[in-house]
């Protein structure tokens, strides 16, 4: 067993639920022999203390712990440079206090969107312009009735309603391929960028673990 062949990828971030951090939580390991890949993924990286619940990993430095173990061993890494690991205690909530953290949610996020509409038509001039085209469909003799101009408004709210649903992508029609919306996409590049920042943050404070 003098030329073992091991591979481990890490992701960007990882999330544990034991600060007792193994390989194996914060990697995917492979190798051809089942001893040593067992044997790799119950190595221990860091035990993370009460007062830390991130840390910032290097591939080089889970190089190092697996050499530890098998001197011998050719190592690949073929994921992240660096990994971040953050730690949070599993607490099953109670079934009430769920739904009504739920229901605040929906009720901000309601409330939040239908300011933020209102707000923009407010500043874009909505109104005005409905009145414009009020006068454009009836003629500029025409008097203004905003009974009938409801009729523009309504149009107006059930375009945008759809508006909304098509373009984040949950309308009623199921698809069998999964596609993420655009907000999903948002999110997932501004996580990205949080990494990468708390990536660096930990470098120059000397905060991350790599090899000495």
């Amino acid at each position: 067993m003098n030329n073992q062949n091991i591979y481990f990828a890490l992701s960007q971030s990882t999330l544990v639920h034991s600060r007792s951090v193994k390989l194996d939580d914060i990697a995917t390991v492979f190798s051809n022999e089942n001893d040593v890949l067992n044997n790799v993924k119950n190595i221990q990286i860091i035990k993370l203390d009460e007062q830390n619940d991130q840390q910032v990993i290097t591939a080089l430095y889970i190089v190092k712990k697996i050499t530890d173990l098998y001197k011998n061993a050719t190592i690949t890494s073929i994921g992240e440079n660096e990994t971040i690991v953050y730690y949070k205690n599993v607490k099953t909530p109670k079934k009430i206090i769920n739904n009504i953290k739920i229901i605040l949610v929906m009720l901000l996020a309601f409330f939040g969107t239908a300011y933020s509409i209102m707000s923009y038509n407010g500043d874009v001039g909505t109104d005005q312009l409905l009145e414009k085209l009020y006068y454009q469909f009836m003629g500029a003799e025409a008097d203004f009735n905003p009974n009938l101009s409801l009729i523009g408004l309504a149009g107006y709210s059930i375009g945008l309603f759809i508006g909304m649903i098509v373009l984040f992508n949950h309308g009623i029609i199921s698809k069998k391929q999964y596609e993420p919306t655009p907000l999903q996409v948002q999110m997932r590049l501004y996580e990205g960028e949080v990494n990468q920042c708390i990536i660096i943050d930990s470098e120059r404070k000397e905060k991350t673990i790599d090899v000495d």
